[in-house]
């Protein structure tokens, strides 16, 4: 009987006891009970107790028996707990026991060791101060993760043993539950790693300076490799030439097929491709599906994808199914499998941001498959190529433009020399010799008609250089062309008659007005007549139209002008061409025709700054040619274009007393313009310098100067410059007008910037300079009435 079971059975006894005193304490109240009674109920208490002791007795015993159990079990655990005391001191590894806190419990030698503390040091103390205060946080974290947890393996952390370096460890973690699963305590296994994560680092060092070492062969490879390209490239401008040796160098070191293609004109069309490949029969196979049907790999995807987004397309490895998804037929299956392509680039030919063409790179071995540094090396070969083709093709266009340019050259030289013989033969006539009335009238106009000519192949290189440079402006307001054409044809026609050409005219009056600019339109006109004038042969016929068309270009009425003539006509092939600059269908020295070939181009451009249109049409040389000029209408009643000047341009308006500062360092053209101020009784005095200029002003106190702006020391800015000086001490405004050959928009808009009131182009004819001076100063009134 153990204790367990005793306890209930002395209770038992006693309860049994007591309940016979208290049937003694009733009986007393009661009768006394006989001695028999009394003797079998003391007989039951003593047996009972009899029973009692017995069984006490063997309790005794069992209990004695169960102490010395005890006593031998105590003594097991007490070996027990003696040996796990030494294991855990002992053991190589560092051990903590902590509460759920983190605070420490138990510790070991390593764990003392480890963190440089003695272990009764450390009992007590939180865990949490060894940790590197950057992963504190962390570890706070881990601790409220333990409670889901029952194990954490290998929880890395930086440790900060007591006075000494910090090292790294690794933390397995396992929580100690109670019955109920509530955690009650934590244990630590710390392992000490620095070692292992230096021979880490170490190994990712050797494995990056491997990496880069192969990089730094590989880009030395491919920078040789780039570098003999590049020397091939600059070595040749025929570049078709150059590109297959690009890509036979490509092969096999880079490839195994390589080819380009490149584009011409049209994205969809291509030339002879350039092929280089392993061997000899692939190249022709290539070659032979080249010239029949389009190439593997083409479509919506490869070739065609990468012309028309510009981006290179990469595929590292080629499945089969790639080959079938894109077969035409089994045919062409068959022989896409038979290429065996494992892997392929191709990269854009891109120069000003236009796609050139393109370069594929196609691989058939295994263990060479294409990478992303691959495609970068073959993105630069491509870029170098097309900036190779594209410094061709501009070096050739230089070529040709540089040879346009001698021949314009030549021919304005020509041009400019022809009429310059005629001026300076007659003047040298008219001074050296006494000739007659009649001659000198002839000599006049020659040398009249000689300057013009001069004067208009300057005004056409001026036009050209204005478009060109995109200064030339117009001034645009409603007219009828009807007139316009009418007064060309008219001062047209003298010359004209001259050859015998019949120029006959058709002008609708009917047709509406178009917004434009009277001057440049009269010179579209002009420039379309006077070329049918050259081209005609003696006794041809002219045809000057204005109607009405509707519909296209602009889908409303619109007036057409179109000049028709019977001369050489064009040939197809020049036709594309004929309002280019500078072109001109016959540039030789026997050519029959003069002109610097500005004419067209200049109306094709004035046509397109008042938003219309030009074409011409031939049916070839010896057929005559026809040129029609189409420009949209405005609903609008004519306006006349507001006048210029004033003054009347057919005589010369007095300038009676009005004083005129002239400077100019040409003496003859000082002269001329003196003796026409003169002429019209103004006070003129002279300055060929800004210095004679000053001392001029001061004496003669001018109500207008006129100066040229390129002078020698100090030009016409500096003049006007000293001049609104002056006019600070003497408080009178001086009117100023620069009369000069810099007629470029930029040279007006200086000079007016500076303080001249006008810019007037060198030549100008004397009527035009006195109507400016006239206007300028208040002059016109008294002409006009």
């Amino acid at each position: 009987m153990n204790l367990d079971e005793l306890t209930p059975k002395i209770e038992q006894w006693f309860s049994r006891v007591t309940e016979l005193l208290q049937q003694k304490e009733v009986v007393t109240d009661t009768p006394s009970p006989s001695p028999e009674e009394q003797r079998q109920l003391l007989r039951e208490a003593c047996e009972e107790l009899h029973i009692a002791l017995e069984e006490l007795s063997i309790a005794q015993a069992e209990l004695l028996q169960q102490n010395q159990e005890l006593i031998f079990t105590r003594e097991a655990v007490e070996v027990q707990r003696q040996r796990y005391v030494e294991l855990f001191d002992l053991a190589p590894d560092a051990y903590l026991v902590t509460d759920v806190n983190g605070k420490i419990q138990e510790a070991n030698r390593a764990a003392a060791s480890m963190l440089n503390i003695e272990s009764r040091f450390l009992v007590g103390k939180p865990l949490s101060i060894y940790i590197t205060q950057s992963e504190r946080q962390r570890f706070y974290a881990l601790l409220i993760q333990l409670a889901q947890v029952d194990r954490v393996q290998e929880w890395e952390v930086s440790l900060q043993p007591r006075y000494d370096k910090v090292l790294n460890a690794a933390l397995t973690v396992t929580p100690v539950r109670e019955p109920g699963g509530k955690v009650m305590a934590l244990r630590w296994l710390l392992r000490n790693i620095t070692e292992r994560k230096q021979m880490e680092r170490q190994q990712r060092l050797l494995i990056r300076e491997q990496a880069a070492r192969e990089a730094a062969e590989a880009q030395a490879e491919q920078s040789a490799f780039l570098a003999e390209a590049s020397h091939l490239l600059a070595s040749c401008l025929d570049y078709p030439t150059t590109l297959n040796q690009v890509a036979q160098l490509a092969v096999p070191t880079r490839a195994d097929w390589c080819f380009i293609d490149l584009v011409e004109n049209n994205p969809t069309l291509f030339n002879q491709p350039v092929v280089a490949a392993t061997d000899a029969e692939q190249k022709s196979r290539i070659l032979e599906r080249r010239e029949n049907e389009l190439l593997p790999f083409e479509g919506d995807y490869g070739v065609a994808r990468v012309l028309e987004t510009g981006e290179p397309e990469l595929i590292t490895d080629i499945p089969d199914a790639f080959l079938v998804s894109i077969a035409r037929d089994a045919t062409h299956l068959e022989l896409l499998r038979q290429f065996n392509a494992k892997s392929y680039m191709i990269v854009p030919l891109i120069a000003r941001e236009q796609t050139l063409g393109t370069m594929v790179f196609v691989s058939s071995k295994p263990q060479r498959r294409y990478s992303r540094i691959d495609l970068m090396m073959a993105v630069e070969l491509a870029q170098r190529c097309a900036i190779a083709m594209d410094n061709a093709r501009l070096y050739q266009e230089a070529l040709q433009a540089n040879r346009i340019k001698d021949e314009f050259l030549a021919i304005v030289s020509h041009e400019l020399r022809t009429p310059l013989n005629a001026i300076l033969g007659w003047v040298t006539i008219l001074r050296n010799r006494t000739v007659n009335a009649v001659t000198t009238h002839r000599a006049l106009e020659t040398i009249e008609r000689n300057a013009k000519s001069q004067k208009k192949l300057i005004g056409d290189i001026l036009d050209i250089s204005r478009i060109i440079r995109g200064k030339i402006r117009i001034n645009t307001y409603p007219v009828h062309l009807d007139y316009i054409i009418g007064a060309v044809v008219e001062n047209v026609r003298p010359t004209a008659e001259l050859k015998e050409i019949q120029i006959e005219s058709m002008l609708d009056p009917s047709v509406g007005s178009v917004m434009g600019d009277l001057e440049r339109l009269q010179q579209i006109v002009w420039n379309l007549l006077s070329n049918a004038v050259k081209f005609t042969p003696q006794g041809g016929r002219i045809e000057v139209r204005l109607e009405q068309g509707t519909g296209d270009p602009w889908g409303c009425p619109y007036a057409q002008i179109s000049v028709r003539d019977t001369g050489k006509g064009i040939r197809p092939e020049f036709l594309p061409y004929v309002f280019e600059y500078f072109r001109q269908a016959d540039g030789t020295t026997t050519r029959p025709y003069g002109g610097l070939g500005l004419g067209l181009a200049i109306v094709r451009q004035l046509v397109e700054m008042h938003n219309g249109v030009v074409y011409a049409k031939s049916e070839g040389e010896g057929k005559g040619a026809t040129f029609i000029v189409q420009l949209p209408m405005i609903d609008s009643q004519q306006k006349q274009p507001p006048q210029k000047y004033r003054v009347l341009l057919d005589n010369f308006p007095a300038l009676d007393g009005l004083r005129v500062v002239v400077v100019d360092d040409c003496t003859d053209t000082l002269e001329l313009i003196a003796f026409i101020l003169e002429q019209c009784r103004a006070q003129v005095q002279t300055a060929t310098s800004v210095e004679e200029a000053i001392q001029a002003i001061a004496q003669l106190k001018p109500d207008i100067l006129i100066s040229d702006i390129s002078m020698p020391d100090e030009d016409g800015y500096s003049l006007i410059r000293q001049v609104r000086t002056l006019e600070v001490d003497q408080g009178k405004p001086i009117l100023a007008v620069a009369l000069t050959a810099f007629v470029r928009e930029e040279d007006r808009t200086r000079t007016l910037d500076a303080g001249f009131q006008m810019h007037l182009p060198k030549p100008i004819e004397p009527i035009e300079l006195v109507a400016v001076v006239a206007n300028l100063t208040g002059r016109s009134q008294s002409s006009d009435a």
